[in-house]
């Protein structure tokens, strides 16, 4: 297995118009510098786990989306693990979708990227003015652990802690079971 290596940053820094095409996975444009963020396997259940629940229940009206780029500016471009985006902003080819277009950013916390998770990514969400975020959590058993917030006043406040079932009306009706995921 060959190890990837992230290019070198440009003396004024990436932007999205000089990003390479040949970008590693899991690599997100951060204030100018590329993040790259390899995965654990929970980590990765829980999305698949929560997109594949979160599309049976959307209306035609929305969209689910795994990690696509949100447009902050030129130089930050987040790429949420989960996203939910209005329907009308859907295209086939487009790679990084407009902040007003997204209704919900979720990020699910891993060992490695939890300091940005908890304190990086909310910030740059609720800057973006995204009106809900999700930041999920390893629980017990393995099962995750939704804390849901709402941007009040330029930040997010923290609404609900799901655990064991998440039940919500944004940023539309939502019932999922929380539970371990499977292999």
């Amino acid at each position: 297995m060959t190890a990837q290596t992230l290019p070198i940053t440009p003396p004024d820094g990436w932007t999205l118009d000089n990003l390479p095409s040949d970008l590693p996975k899991h690599t997100e444009l951060i204030r100018g510098v590329l993040v790259m963020s390899p995965q654990k396997t929970w980590h990765m259940a829980i999305i698949r786990m929560l997109d594949r629940l979160l599309r049976d229940q959307a209306p035609d009206e929305y969209v689910i989306f795994r990690e696509m780029a949100v447009k902050r500016s030129l130089r930050s471009a987040p790429e949420p693990d989960l996203s939910i985006v209005r329907a009308s902003a859907f295209d086939w080819d487009k790679s990084v979708y407009l902040p007003a277009d997204v209704l919900l950013a979720a990020e699910v916390i891993s060992p490695e990227s939890e300091e940005r998770d908890r304190e990086e990514k909310p910030l740059l969400y609720a800057s973006m003015g995204i009106p809900s975020f999700w930041l999920i959590e390893r629980g017990p058993e393995l099962a995750p652990i939704v804390n849901e917030h709402q941007l009040y006043g330029g930040g997010y406040r923290l609404m609900h802690t799901h655990i064991g079932h998440l039940k919500t009306e944004i940023p539309f009706p939502i019932d999922i079971p929380l539970e371990a995921p499977k292999p």
